[in-house]
């Protein structure tokens, strides 16, 4: 019995060595690994629990999901938010950041804000955990309804 446990460990060891040495580190470092998370537009910001580095290159889409800044009056949107004819219904003293519409998914890195919406990717500039919510402020998230689902990724590390 012993020696077939340890011919059956070996043979384990062995298997997956060669899995191991089959993955090169150029394929490792290519590799686009992504993290799925659902953005409620009922709470603030919100952790991803990806942390970001000095010259990463990350990636943030919208995969589903809807939301609304106001369920009684507004139709649900995705992360790329209202159209400015819209927007113009809705009251002004609100947004987080004002140069876009209201249910855009924003971003931040520690005290940088930045518009993310249907995708974006950018450069990072400081080490830190990156946040999303909805263009929405806090004092406002009682009548929002709705979340959205992003998938955040690392594309390469600088």
């Amino acid at each position: 019995m012993r020696s077939k446990l340890a011919t059956l460990f070996l043979a384990t060891l062995a298997a997956g060595s060669c899995v191991l040495a089959a993955a090169s580190p150029a394929s490792a470092s290519d590799a686009q690994v992504g993290k799925r998370k659902w953005i409620n537009s009922e709470i603030g910001w919100q952790r991803t629990g990806v942390f970001v580095e000095p010259g990463d290159l990350v990636q943030v889409h919208h995969v589903g999901g809807r939301w609304t800044v106001d369920y009684r009056k507004f139709p649900y949107v995705s992360a790329r938010g209202y159209s400015w004819h819209v927007d113009r219904e809705i009251y002004q003293g609100c947004k987080i950041l004002g140069n876009h519409t209201y249910g855009t998914l924003i971003g931040k890195i520690n005290a940088h804000v930045f518009k993310v919406g249907q995708a974006a990717t950018f450069r990072v500039h400081e080490e830190g955990f990156l946040q999303l919510r909805i263009n929405d402020d806090d004092r406002c998230l009682r009548d929002n309804d709705g979340a959205v689902r992003v998938k955040v990724s690392i594309i390469d590390e600088g």
